[in-house]
C-alpha cells in the first residue's frame, strides 16, 4: 500500500484542498455585491475536490509511467522503477484517474468546468511527456496549479454565470504558478550533483510579495501574521539551499508544503482568515505525511 501511496504522491493531497479554497474564494469575491446566493453549493466544491484529486494523482502516476527508464538511471527510489508496482496496472490507473477528473469538473461546473479541466488535462500529459528534456516544462507544471484556481472558482454558485474578477485569478493564480514552477525547477536537480537553480532563491518572495503589491488586503492583521509564517517557511528553503552541500530534497519538499502556506496568505489578503487557519492544518498535515511518504 505504501508502494501505491507514494506513486500517486498522496503526501501532497492537502496542497490540494487549499487551493480548491483559494479557488472558491476568488469565486465569491467575483460576485456583485447583491449576487442573491447561495455562494457555495457543497456538491460542487466536493465533485471539484475530487476532480481535482483525480487529475493529481493521475498525473503524478503517469508522470512515473513515462519515466520509469529514467528513473532507474538515475536510482530514485521510485515504485515502477524499483519493481514494487508494474507499469501497465499504474498507467491503467493513471488514465482512469485524469478521466475521472474531467468528468467531475464537467458534473462540478458544467461546460465552464470541461474546459478549465480540458485545459487542465493537457497541461499535465504534456508536461509528463516533456518534463524530462526541457526546461520551459516547469512553466506548464506552474501551470497545472494556477488552473486548479480556476476551476474551484466556477464551482462556487450553481448559476454559473458571474464574471470572474480576471485581474484577481491572474494575480494569484500567477503567484502559485510561480511558486510551483521555482519548486518544480529546484526539483530537478534533485538526482543529480548540479547546483540547484540560481534564479530560484531571488524570486521566491515574489509570489506573496508581488500578489499583496497590485491586489492589497481586506485584513490587515492576519495578513501580516500569515505573512510572517510564510516568511519564516520560504527563510527555510533558502537555509536548506544555501547548507553545504545543498539539501536539495528536503528544500523541495518545503516548497511543497509550503503552497498550503501561500494558500493561507492569499486567503487572509480576501478576508478568509478562518480558512486560512485550515491552510496552515493542511501544511501541517503535508509536513507530516512526508516523512512516511515520498512527496516527491
Amino acid at each position: 500500500m505504501n508502494d501505491w501511496l507514494q506513486l500517486l504522491r498522496v503526501s501532497n493531497a492537502p496542497t490540494c484542498v487549499t487551493n480548491v479554497l483559494v479557488g472558491c474564494a476568488i469565486g465569491i469575491a467575483s460576485l456583485p455585491p447583491d449576487f442573491p446566493g447561495p455562494f457555495i453549493d457543497p456538491g460542487a466544491v466536493v465533485l471539484v475536490l475530487a476532480s481535482v484529486f483525480g487529475f493529481y494523482f493521475g498525473g503524478m502516476a503517469l508522470n512515473d509511467v513515462l519515466d520509469v527508464e529514467r528513473d532507474r538511471a538515475s536510482g530514485a527510489p521510485r515504485p515502477i522503477a524499483r519493481g514494487r508496482i508494474g507499469r501497465t496496472p499504474a498507467a491503467i490507473l493513471s488514465i482512469l484517474l485524469l478521466s475521472a477528473g474531467l468528468v467531475c469538473a464537467g458534473l462540478a461546473a458544467g461546460m465552464p468546468g470541461v474546459l478549465a479541466g480540458a485545459g487542465l488535462l493537457t497541461c499535465i500529459v504534456v508536461y509528463d511527456c516533456w518534463h524530462g528534456s526541457t526546461w520551459p516544462a516547469v512553466v506548464l507544471m506552474g501551470l497545472c496549479r494556477g488552473l486548479v484556481y480556476l476551476l474551484a472558482a466556477l464551482t462556487v454558485t450553481t448559476a454559473l454565470d458571474a464574471t470572474l474578477d480576471l485581474t484577481l485569478l491572474l494575480v494569484l493564480g500567477g503567484g502559485l504558478m510561480l511558486h510551483t514552477a521555482i519548486v518544480t525547477g529546484i526539483a530537478r536537480t534533485e538526482r543529480t550533483e548540479a547546483a540547484p537553480a540560481s534564479w530560484a532563491l531571488p524570486l521566491l518572495p515574489l509570489a506573496p510579495c508581488g500578489a499583496l503589491f497590485l491586489l492589497g488586503s481586506v485584513e490587515l492583521w492576519a495578513t501580516a501574521v500569515f505573512g510572517i509564517v510564510l516568511a519564516l517557511w520560504l527563510g527555510r528553503i533558502v537555509s536548506l539551499l544555501r547548507s553545504t552541500p545543498p539539501r536539495v530534497i528536503p528544500a523541495v519538499l518545503a516548497g511543497l508544503s509550503g503552497i498550503a502556506l501561500l494558500d493561507a496568505f492569499y486567503l487572509a489578503m480576501l478576508g478568509w482568515a478562518v480558512l486560512s487557519l485550515l491552510c496552515v492544518a493542511c501544511f501541517a498535515l503535508t509536513a507530516l505525511a512526508h516523512r512516511s511518504i515520498a512527496g516527491t
